[in-house]
């Protein structure tokens, strides 16, 4: 009796461990196809997003009822997101669903001229690092008709997962925000334009 469950403990102390492996296994694959999928993005809207003269650039952004976007791989982006201080360049999606946001950070309210709100996942090559963001680091957006806009980070905050209306509140000219490490809460960092 006692040796029948001793091996069904091992087979099951053996599924566990195969399990957790074969889910180590796909949280890596997962994590070098996100970054794959952005640097790939990221280097085509380059060549057809090229960042206007100061001359030619909007000094404010102009109120608009739907961003331009551009497509690209069946997807449609706004433009593209560089954080200096993390390294990253990353592409924006002009929608926010569960599936685009395995393809890159994307846009989940507002715009320019109202305040732009951009979730990204918590992959390494997306919004993992977004804790490390202190006041005063730069943040910049390229939009597609090749304005570039430069930002200032303000404060970052935890907020819960539930509260859609703690993401959407305040008068913050942008906003990026991703899951914490266990997914109950966003960190969410605020950005405040920086008018030439």
């Amino acid at each position: 009796m006692r040796s029948k469950r001793s091996i069904f403990l091992l087979v099951m102390g053996a599924l566990c461990l195969l399990g957790a492996l074969g889910l180590t296994g796909y949280n890596v694959w997962d994590e070098q196809r996100a970054s794959r999928s952005v640097v790939e993005s990221a280097e085509q809207l380059s060549t057809v997003i090229r960042p206007k003269a100061e001359s030619d650039q909007l000094l404010l952004p102009q109120e608009q009822a739907v961003m331009p976007t551009v497509p690209l791989d069946g997807n449609n982006y706004i433009g593209v997101l560089e954080i200096p201080t993390l390294g990253l360049s990353l592409p924006i999606l002009d929608e926010c669903t569960d599936s685009l946001l395995k393809v890159a950070p994307c846009r989940y309210a507002g715009n320019l001229y109202d305040g732009l709100i951009i979730a990204g996942h918590n992959y390494v090559s997306h919004f993992k690092k977004l804790s490390q963001l202190a006041p005063g680091d730069a943040v910049r957006f390229t939009d597609v008709d090749g304005n570039v806009w430069e930002y200032t980070v303000t404060t970052t905050e935890i907020i819960s997962g539930y509260d859609v209306e703690g993401m959407e509140e305040g008068d913050w000219d942008l906003t990026l925000f991703t899951c914490t490490y266990g997914g109950q809460d966003r960190v969410t960092v605020r950005c405040t334009m920086e008018i030439m």
